[in-house]
Parts: structure tokens; C-alpha cells; sequence
């Protein structure tokens, strides 16, 4: 996985943002878009945060 890759363009936020975000103990989307503002303006890419959030959990545990 590109951790470079934006996954949303409103807020500049990367895959790797959102793995660091789950890394420091964010489980939930809603966890995610306080802790990077990521789906917080459009919400066009929630599904895509949601299966990062899913991923990045199941590599945590």
C-alpha cells in the first residue's frame, strides 16, 4: 500500500496519516476524522477511511 496516496483531498490527508492516527489508538471513523480531519468536509471518501480503519486495526491486533 502507497502510504503517500491521498485519501482525502478536501483535508490533504494520506493513507499513512490515517495509519498513525489508528496506530495512536483511533478505532472508528469518527476517531479518525478528529484526529486528521479526513471525510470531515465533501464525505466522498468515508467508505475508503472505513476500510483503512478496518485494515490498519486487523494489523494492529
Amino acid at each position: 500500500m502507497d502510504l503517500n496516496k491521498t485519501v482525502c483531498y478536501c483535508m490533504s490527508v494520506t493513507n499513512g496519516m490515517i495509519k498513525e492516527a489508528v496506530e495512536a489508538g483511533a478505532k472508528t471513523v469518527e476517531e479518525v476524522q478528529a484526529a486528521t480531519g479526513a471525510g470531515t468536509v465533501c464525505g466522498s471518501c468515508l467508505e475508503n477511511i472505513q476500510h483503512l480503519v478496518e485494515e490498519f486495526t486487523r494489523e494492529n491486533s
